[in-house]
């Protein structure tokens, strides 16, 4: 249905304040840029009240607007597109990958998926080590403390990451957690350089993590696969190892994500 197009005999249930919202967005989707009172005209509607559904879409980041007090669509729009797209195809491609990473490494290995503020634990395959740590698949972490979210927030948009340096409280979970936004700042561009990131005893005390990014066939990361353990058994040279199979294996399953939807 054209976003300019209203049924005339609507269900009880709708609420047409929340239909008119979405317009407005269907809207935007489809002519790029408007003014308030184009889109007034395109849907046939108050000034004044698509004047407020452009400030309230555009206060919960879905909208933003231009020094020409033009409102255009953000990338938080095109984001829970992928959210679908991703999380259903991504986790049964993952798997093989996975399996091979703990038959050379023997620790866990986890992937996660970027969710708001936090990474959450979409699947994991448990190590071989007598000792090892496995997070709950469901579980969520904010990406500050994760190597797996420093490694998606790293090669997200630069307006991305400055909307989440502005917006996230950077709560300590160890001693090791950063907590500083010029720290944090230096270290996700540590991370974009090497193509890899590392969580030293931030998340929790004596569990060390190495994570790299997974790309969508929009080259869009959106996850990240981690391999964790006890501290003590990431000495320099395991790490270095580790580093050298996880980029690669990441690599390749990206490159397998987008050979899927071509």
């Amino acid at each position: 249905m054209s976003p300019a197009k209203q049924k005339t005999d609507k269900p009880y249930y709708q609420i047409s304040s929340l239909v008119n919202g979405l317009r407005v967005l269907e809207l935007l989707a489809e002519k790029e840029s408007l003014t308030v009172t184009e889109v007034a005209r395109f849907l046939d509607l108050d000034r004044s009240a698509c004047n407020r559904f452009l400030l309230t879409l555009k206060d919960m980041g879905y909208v933003k607007v231009d020094p020409r007090a033009r409102y255009r669509l953000t990338l938080k729009v095109f984001e829970i597109g992928n959210k679908i797209a991703n999380i259903v195809e991504v986790r049964p491609v993952a798997r093989p990958y996975m399996r091979k990473l703990v038959n050379l490494h023997k620790e866990t290995v986890n992937l996660g998926y970027w969710d708001g503020f936090d990474i959450v634990t979409i699947d994991v395959v448990s190590g071989q080590e007598v000792i090892r740590f496995d997070s709950p698949i469901g579980s969520r972490s904010p990406i500050h403390t994760l190597a797996m979210g420093k490694a998606i927030l790293a090669f997200r948009p630069q307006e991305q990451q400055a909307a989440y340096l502005e917006s996230v409280d950077f709560q300590p979970f160890t001693p090791n957690t950063i907590t500083n936004v010029e720290r944090f700042r230096k270290e996700l561009e540590n991370v974009r350089r090497q193509g890899y990131a590392l969580d030293n005893e931030e998340w929790a005390i004596g569990v060390c993590c190495v994570a790299a990014p997974v790309f969508d066939f929009t080259n869009y990361p959106s996850h990240a696969i981690s391999i964790s353990g006890p501290s003590q058994n990431f000495t320099d040279e395991k790490v270095a190892q580790i580093v050298k199979d996880l980029t690669m294996l990441c690599k390749s399953l990206s490159e397998e994500l987008s050979t899927r939807n071509t």
